[in-house]
């Protein structure tokens, strides 16, 4: 079995449709149009228009959340002011990333032509705030509690829909990966995908998820002993069967699908183009893990264990995808890993 930095270009998920150069080598030649994101200038640039809304909406957003944060204010002002910063940073963040889309397609020679996984993941962060905002008053008025298993799975659904609509509008709206080689399958044969090979593509995922599971809660035990606190769970704790039915359809359906395409089909796909399967699966992995991390409460050294014990199941996320290019197998993985634990809570529950 060869490992993830075994895989040549002609193994990624979609490279039937690329190039035959290899893409880590493009991606080392030096872009040959204008100047980069960060560099602030409007010379030289093929979209300057959306590169500036892109500065402009960023900067005025992220400086009104920063007011709104420092001054905690609790009345409908407040709201309003949160709400229009989370709003101007989604749309200044989303105009960078079509810029730099279109910067680098205009660039050539890259082995990935798209927006940054960062960028995208900050848009979406952003869209996820602003859109919880607008849920929280039609979401009380239906009786729905905070810090219920039911508001939980009503985030996840704005997190990982927002996430899926980012990506679909910059990266596979720019054409810079399509979904299919973004390992989502195709339809028959012809689209490269069948149902037996679905079928084993998912079996392998959730075969690989146990011992990956395993391996987490002896970390996690040898890191809690050491440091002597536990990190909180990222659902709430389940008070009855439907609460653990909730969390069950929360934990192994709606978070691995949103996230398996965001961490696995495009950003790691993004990054194996630019700097090769290793780095690529690592960059995945933190970015996962971190991601994890900024959704949970608790101290540092919880958030530290926390940080540490989801990177063993983000590197198996990343090298599975890969090795098998389809994301039903990291699906398969992810799922597994998520539903032993909560199954048995469940079980716990139901007695």
């Amino acid at each position: 079995m060869t490992g993830p930095g075994d895989l040549g270009p002609s193994e990624l998920p979609g490279s039937e449709l690329a190039d035959s150069d290899d893409s880590s080598a493009l991606a080392a030649q030096p872009p040959t149009s204008g100047p980069g994101l960060r560099t602030f200038s409007l010379d030289g640039r093929n979209a300057p228009g959306l590169y500036l809304v892109g500065w402009l909406a960023s900067l005025v957003g992220a400086s009104t959340i920063f007011v709104v944060i420092v001054g905690q204010p609790s009345d409908l002002a407040g709201a309003i002011l949160l709400g229009l910063g989370t709003l101007l940073l989604t749309i200044g963040l989303a105009a960078a990333a079509g810029s730099q889309a279109i910067e680098r397609q205009a660039a050539g020679g890259l082995g990935y032509r798209g927006p940054s996984p960062f960028i995208l993941f900050g848009a979406t962060v952003a869209l996820t705030l602003f859109i919880e905002l607008l849920a929280f008053v039609p979401l009380r008025a239906l009786g729905v509690r905070a810090g219920s298993t039911v508001e939980a799975l009503s985030g996840l659904l704005i997190l990982n829909g927002g996430a899926i609509l980012l990506v679909a509008l910059l990266v596979v709206g720019s054409g810079a990966l399509s979904w299919r080689e973004m390992g989502v399958p195709g339809r028959g044969p012809a689209g490269g995908s069948t149902f037996a090979g679905l079928l084993r593509d998912l079996v392998a995922g959730m075969f690989l998820g146990i011992p990956i599971l395993f391996l987490t809660a002896l970390l996690g035990a040898v890191l809690i002993a050491l440091l002597g606190v536990a990190p909180s769970g990222p659902l709430p704790a389940a008070q009855t069967p439907a609460d653990a039915a909730i969390n069950l359809l929360s934990g192994v359906l709606i978070a691995p699908l949103g996230e398996e395409l965001f961490y696995r089909g495009f950003a790691t796909t993004a990054w194996v183009r630019g700097m090769g399967p290793r780095a690529g699966i690592v960059r995945g992995a933190l970015l996962f893990a971190l991601a994890h991390v900024l959704t949970l409460s608790g101290t540092p050294p919880a958030a530290l264990i926390a940080f540490i014990t989801r990177l063993p199941v983000a590197l198996a996320l990343g090298w599975i995808f890969l090795r098998r290019r389809s994301l039903v197998s990291s699906f398969g993985l992810h799922a597994m890993f998520n539903a032993i634990p909560l199954i048995l809570v469940g079980l716990s529950v139901g007695g």
